[in-house]
């Protein structure tokens, strides 16, 4: 798909079903977390899952507990039919055996994030031992994007923070990034078909 947005249903408004079925031709994933299932449970979210299986769907739980207790969950998003799951790198744990794409956090878009950003090169370290999947790197941050790329050049970058946390769209993609995770620009806009076409638009023309 010629598509490198992945929409964080984070904080819909309005009808989940009209939202998904009108973005088919412009999201290639979905990420859900914690805002969404406590707004439609565990069952909603496998129900929606189970309809769009178009979608890549990422579980944004930033999972960090001990080996057991992760890898429980772990096979639970896999009977949700989840694509990917988002962990935490500090953990350190060894390689899980899952059919989910692990996505680690190896830098958050938000200025708060203080501790983690001053451990960037070592989450790098231990994404590159633990054969990640793919790596969480802020939008805002392209400087760490452009070194994440230099240093792990098969990860698949996933860049949130485009948008109401101040980048612009596309240039997480120009500074190396895979996808862009954006949410608040898309679904609090009046028209969200017209905003993500927008974003693409200008994604594919950073991109391409």
């Amino acid at each position: 798909m010629d598509s490198r947005l992945i929409l964080a249903l984070d904080f819909p408004s309005g009808d989940l079903d009209n939202i998904l079925n009108s973005l088919k031709d412009l999201v290639a994933g979905v990420k859900v977390g914690f805002p969404l299932s406590l707004m439609i449970g565990w069952e909603g979210i496998s129900e929606i899952v189970k309809r769009y299986p178009e979608y890549y769907w990422i579980a944004d739980f930033k999972l960090a507990d001990i080996p057991d207790v992760v890898r429980y969950i772990l096979r639970k998003f896999e009977d949700m039919n989840m694509d990917g799951v988002i962990i935490h790198l500090f953990t350190g744990h060894k390689r899980y055996d899952s059919k989910l794409d692990l996505i680690g956090v190896a830098g958050m878009s938000h200025p708060e994030a203080r501790l983690i950003r001053e451990n960037f090169i070592k989450l790098l370290e231990i994404a590159d031992l633990l054969n990640i999947w793919g790596i969480v790197v802020g939008a805002t941050r392209p400087e760490m994007i452009r070194e994440a790329r230099r240093r792990l050049p098969k990860v698949r970058i996933f860049s949130p923070g485009v948008g109401f946390q101040g980048a612009k769209p596309g240039s997480a993609l120009e500074a190396g990034a895979d996808f862009e995770i954006i949410g608040r620009s898309i679904l609090r806009s009046k028209d969200p078909v017209k905003a993500a076409e927008g974003i693409v638009k200008v994604e594919r023309h950073n991109l391409w």
